[in-house]
C-alpha cells in the first residue's frame, strides 16, 4: 500500500521539507534573468508566508529548495497580514482591496472583510500554498514574454520530509548545494551564482541567516563565522566522497575546513544515492524514523518491514513507501 504524504503533513509542529520541481519536458528555461525574478519572487513569497528557505539551488530546468515551515501562530493580526501583503502586492491593488471590503460593508455584507483577512492567513505558514504560490506566480511572468500558454511544470512538486536533527539537514543542504558541481557546470558550489551558498558568501542575510539556522538546529544561534567553515568542509567532504574530485575538492582541504569548526560524526561521511534526496518521504536517524513510523501506524499500516533504507555511508535512514 503506498501512503499519500499529505496524510503525514503536521499543523502542530514545525517541518523542513526538501522540494523539487521539473519544468515541463525538461525544458531548460531557466537564464540568468529568469533565474534572479524567480529569487526575488522566493524571497517575497518568504515574507509574506512565513515559510523559511534555509537552502536553495536553480538549475536550468529545475529547482531544488530545503524550507523550514514553522507551526501557524494561533492569531495574525490584520496589521500583520497588511504588512505581509506589501511582499506581493503593490500599493495600488492593496487599495483595491480595501476599496472592495468598504463596498462590501456598504452593502451590508460585514462578513467580507473577515472572509478575506482568513484566506489571506490560509495561505501562510503552509508548503503547498507556498509551491503553489511561487510556481504559478512565476508561470504568469514567464509564459506572456515568450508568447506561450500552458502548463510551465511537469508535475505537481515532489517533497521530502527531513528530521529536525543537524545530520540530515546538513546532507539533504550539501545535495542541494553540490547540484552544479554534479552537472559539471562549476568545480565548486561558490562558483555558481545561483544557490544559497554563494549568496550567503556574497553577504546575503537571508541566505546566511538560513544556513545558520541548519546549525541551530533551525534556531539562529550560530554566527554565520563559524556555520560557513563548517557548512563549506561538510559539502566539500561530501563533494570529495561522492566522487566529484574537481578542482578544489580534495581531502586535505576538506579536512582543514572541518577542523575549523566543530569535528563532525564519522556517520555523516556522503556517499548517498541521489534518490534518497528526491524521491523520499521522510529522512533522518533511526531514532527518527522509529518515532515516525510509530506515530503514522495508522496511515503506514501494521504490515511494513523495519524502518525503512538506511542511506548508504551514513547513520540516516529514509522512508520511500508513497504515492
Amino acid at each position: 500500500m503506498r501512503v499519500s504524504r499529505t496524510k503525514l503533513v503536521s499543523e502542530s509542529q514545525a517541518q523542513v521539507f526538501h522540494v523539487v520541481s521539473r519544468v515541463v519536458d525538461k525544458r531548460f528555461i531557466f537564464e540568468d534573468q529568469e533565474k534572479g525574478y524567480f529569487l526575488s519572487l522566493m524571497r517575497n513569497l518568504e515574507s509574506y508566508t512565513g515559510v523559511e528557505v534555509l537552502s536553495y539551488c536553480l538549475m536550468g530546468n529545475h529547482f531544488h529548495l530545503l524550507l523550514h515551515i514553522p507551526v501557524k501562530p494561533k492569531e495574525i493580526s490584520i496589521k500583520e497580514i497588511r504588512k505581509r501583503m506589501r511582499f506581493i502586492y503593490s500599493e495600488k491593488k492593496v487599495r483595491e482591496f480595501d476599496s472592495l471590503i468598504e463596498e462590501k460593508k456598504s452593502l451590508g455584507i460585514n462578513e467580507f472583510e473577515d472572509q478575506f483577512y482568513n484566506k489571506q492567513r490560509a495561505r501562510m505558514f503552509n508548503l503547498s500554498s507556498f509551491m503553489k504560490e511561487i510556481k504559478e506566480r512565476f508561470t504568469k511572468w514567464y509564459n506572456p514574454r515568450v508568447e506561450r500558454e500552458g502548463t510551465l511544470w511537469e508535475s505537481r512538486f515532489k517533497s521530502l520530509l527531513v528530521a529536525n536533527e543537524e545530520g540530515a539537514l546538513l546532507s539533504v543542504a550539501a545535495y542541494i548545494e553540490l547540484n552544479p558541481v554534479r552537472a559539471g557546470i562549476v568545480d565548486q558550489p561558490h562558483e555558481y551564482r545561483w544557490c544559497s551558498y554563494t549568496e550567503a558568501v556574497a553577504g546575503g542575510k537571508r541566505a546566511r541567516t538560513g544556513i545558520s539556522k541548519i546549525f541551530g538546529i533551525l534556531e539562529n544561534s550560530t554566527s554565520w563565522e563559524k556555520a560557513s567553515a563548517r557548512y563549506r568542509g561538510y559539502f566539500i567532504h561530501k563533494g570529495t566522497s561522492q566522487g566529484h574530485r574537481k578542482k578544489g575538492f580534495t581531502e586535505e582541504f576538506a579536512n582543514h575546513q572541518l577542523q575549523s569548526g566543530n569535528e563532525l560524526t564519522d556517520g555523516e561521511v556522503f556517499r548517498t544515492r541521489m534518490r534518497y534526496f528526491t524521491d523520499g518521504l521522510v529522512i533522518g536517524s533511526k531514532h527518527y524514523l522509529e518515532e515516525f513510523l510509530e506515530k503514522h501506524r495508522d496511515v503506514l499500516g501494521d504490515k511494513r518491514k523495519g524502518i525503512g533504507a538506511r542511506v548508504e555511508g551514513s547513520d540516516l535512514y529514509s522512508y520511500r513507501d508513497v504515492r
